[in-house]
Order: structure tokens, then sequence, then C-alpha cells
């Protein structure tokens, strides 16, 4: 009977046809691997490669990881901030303070709301619908965030009226200096009414108060307070200065210190709800009672 190599150690390099004797020398070392060996090797050998093969074939069903669209600017886009780091690469994060300290506290054209109305800003830092204090914060038809300072414009892109017009841009021009005229006329139709403290109308005012009502007419949405009214305007130089700007006085030179405001109508006068004891009237800007700010609604 013919053996049967089976690279076991003890296997016979060739078949012999009969059992070598249990007293046979065996063949003395040659130096040359054997071929059972050789077999043993090459069988180690193509294991290592399958093992290979398959330690690469394992991320061929897996989907690497999508990089993500460089932003177009720094700032919040919708769910997180984004800048660059020291080398110039992009970084997010969702946190508006690390945002800031990572910026040295530059601002964008889209960064989250400073404080809060009527919504408010997350906890994740995200933008919340609404008046944040300074402007109205709405989503366009793409889902991106925009913003308004004008009451209707606002109305208009959340639904809050019957008509739709474009992108936030149209609230400049035009339609911005209808809205603005009309809260000058309706100013100036209550002069001669009494200065009434926290008075909205229709029959006193105070200073916030006529201002607020006459913008609201217009439909451009204003807080209550002359130094939040301030803080919702774009502030101005004087040689900036032009029909249905602000006017803000302050005792102590600072924002925080505004204790009066009022309407400019152009030629260097304005409309005011002075203090009590007074009648709406027009004034004229003087030397000794200069505004200490401007802002344009």
């Amino acid at each position: 009977m013919s053996t049967v190599n089976t690279g076991a150690p003890d296997a016979a390099d060739e078949p012999t046809g009969q059992h070598a004797p249990a007293t046979a020398a065996r063949p003395a070392d040659t130096g040359r691997p054997s071929r059972a060996a050789r077999i043993r090797r090459g069988i180690g050998m193509a294991a290592v490669i399958a093992v290979g093969a398959g330690a690469i074939g394992l991320g061929t069903g897996v989907t690497p990881a999508a990089a993500e669209k460089a932003p177009a600017h720094a700032g919040w886009d919708g769910s997180r901030y984004w800048f660059k780091n020291s080398q110039g690469q992009w970084r997010w994060t969702t946190h508006y303070s690390v945002y800031v300290a990572r910026t040295g506290g530059a601002g964008s054209t889209s960064k989250s709301p400073s404080k809060s109305g009527s919504s408010s800003k997350g906890s994740n830092g995200g933008i919340k619908q609404g008046w944040d204090g300074s402007r109205y914060w709405f989503k366009n038809s793409k889902g991106e965030w925009r913003w308004t300072s004008h009451y209707d414009i606002y109305l208009q892109r959340t639904g809050g009226s019957g008509s739709s017009a474009g992108s936030s841009g149209s609230s400049h021009g035009v339609a911005e200096d209808q809205d603005v005229e009309t809260a000058v006329e309706y100013a100036l139709a209550q002069l001669g009414k009494p200065f009434r403290t926290a008075g909205n109308g229709p029959d006193g005012y105070d200073c916030s108060g006529l201002v607020q009502q006459a913008f609201r007419r217009g439909g451009i949405g204003l807080p209550r307070v002359a130094n939040d009214q301030y803080a919702a305007t774009t502030p101005i130089k004087a040689s900036q200065l032009r029909r249905g700007d602000l006017l803000f006085w302050s005792p102590d030179g600072t924002a925080r210190g505004i204790q009066h405001v009022a309407i400019y109508l152009g030629n260097n006068q304005y409309v005011e709800a002075a203090r009590p004891g007074t009648l709406i009237r027009i004034s004229g800007i003087s030397r000794g009672y200069y505004p200490a700010f401007m802002g344009r609604p």
C-alpha cells in the first residue's frame, strides 16, 4: 500500500510503496527544507495573504465618512458656529461662548441673538424665531436663518400676514422709506397731546411710547424703553442723519444711560414727547442739548 504525504512531521518526502524498516537510518540533513516543510511554509504564507486581504476587504462594505463642506463664511449656519483655527482650517462648535473665544469676539452676519424677547437662544446656542432685542429672526424657504428690523417684513416671512415678499434684503429701499414716513406722519399727528409718563397713547405719550407707537404704524417693531430702542437700531453719525432716524440723549454719555429719544425730521428738527408738563412738540437740535447717540430703525 502506498503512503500518502499528509504534511505531518514524520511523513516521507516521497511515497516509496513500502514502509521503511524501523531501524532504518534517517537521511542525512542536506540543509534544504523538506517538501513537507515547504508545503507548510506555503500554506502559512497563503493564510497570511488571505488574512491581509480579508482585513482590507472589511472596509469595502463601510461607507467612508463624508467630508463636511466648508462654509461660505465664519459664523452661524443654522446649526453650528464656524470659524478658522490658527492654521486656517475650518472648525465648528455649537457653543456661542466657544465661538466668541476662538474668533476673538468678532461678530458675523448671522450670529446668535444676544438676548431674547418673544423667543430666546436655546441651550445648544441656536437661534430661535422672533425678536432677540435688536432684530427679528426667521427662516427662509431654504431653512436658512435670516433677520430683519422691520416687523411687517418679519410677519410676511413667517406667515403672519396674507402677503409674501422676496428676500430679507427687500426691507431696504422704497418700501423702507414708506414705512419710516408713515411713522413720522403718525408722530406729527400727535402734536399738542400731553406728555404722559409710561403713556402709549392715544391721549398721551412719553418719549419712547411715542416712538414705539409711531413706528408700529409703519410696520417697524421697536422695544418700549429708550436705551433698548437704541440697541434695536443701526448706529449712525450726524453726517448720515435723515428723516425718520432716531436721536438719543444720555446724561452720563453711555448707551445704558440713555433716557430720552426723539424722531428726526430733517433740517436739525425733531418731534418729541419731552417731559412732564409739556406737550408733544417739534424742537431743534442745539449745542446745549445735543444728542449723544443716533440710530436708524
